[in-house]
């Protein structure tokens, strides 16, 4: 019974080649097989980027591959739409990032403003009106002990303006318990 076992194994196994299918990389999920791995309290990349379930009032909806400025990312939502962008880059390279940002935003056409309070420590630029609310983007730049992390975030005025200052601490909170 065992040898008829590994038999039909060995023929269920052909029959998968046969029509294309890898067996070997059948059970793996597109999260593992960008570098995520399952941590503790949600995923971590192999460059160390930990992305939680949850930061503060946000939800992780999505984690990023790198790419050509960032070495991997977590997309979150908090209320009412509110959107997050949390990366990871190379040591010494935040600062770059923000400069990047800048110049494509203004050369987009987009309106840098100065904001008050949790949002004027960063980059901000007016992309829209609805009635009486503007939509805005802020971008971050921190430095880390052995990388440097971005923040970028989309939200509208004066709708969410209460939800800035909260996002921004914890946010920070969670990229401080990264180094």
């Amino acid at each position: 019974m065992v040898h008829l076992t590994k038999l039909a194994l060995l023929s269920l196994i052909g029959a998968w080649t046969l029509v294309g299918i890898d067996v070997t990389k059948a059970q793996v999920s597109p999260e593992a097989e960008a570098g995520w791995q399952s941590d503790v309290e949600g995923l971590r990349h192999f460059n160390g980027l930990r992305c939680p379930d949850v930061i503060g009032a946000f939800y992780r909806i999505k984690v990023m591959e790198g790419d050509g400025s960032s070495l991997a990312g977590c997309i979150y939502t908090g209320r009412d739409g509110i959107t997050a962008v949390l990366r990871i880059h190379l040591q010494g390279s935040g600062r770059r990032e923000a400069v990047s940002f800048s110049r494509s935003y203004k050369a987009a056409g987009f309106e840098s403003i100065l904001l008050s309070g949790p949002a004027e420590t960063g980059i901000s630029f007016k992309t829209g009106t609805r009635d009486n609310a503007t939509q805005c983007e802020t971008f971050w730049h921190f430095a880390g002990a052995k990388a440097d992390f971005t923040l970028w975030m989309a939200y509208t005025l004066p709708t969410q303006e209460i939800d800035i200052g909260p996002a921004i601490a914890s946010f920070t909170e969670a990229l401080a318990r990264q180094n």
